[in-house]
């Protein structure tokens, strides 16, 4: 049996639960807001190239035999 809740059910149903109390007086815990740093490094100098090398092949190989499986 499947029932079908609309989008604003499940909001209000998510606003509800901030309101509820913890019987345990546990704290919320929520990490503090930080900024995210990326910085993409475009060196294709692998330094473990073997291993990056056999990963593909291994995949490419599994991919192979996967479409071969299909008629």
């Amino acid at each position: 049996m499947t029932t079908h809740v609309t989008l604003e059910d499940a909001l209000s149903n998510v606003d509800l639960l901030e309101e509820l109390p913890l019987p345990d007086q546990q704290p919320c815990i929520e990490p503090p807001p930080s900024s995210i740093m990326y910085q993409a490094n475009f060196d294709t100098n692998f330094e473990d190239r073997n291993a990056f090398v056999t990963g593909i092949a291994r995949y490419i190989e599994q991919a192979t035999v996967h479409s071969s499986m299909i008629f």
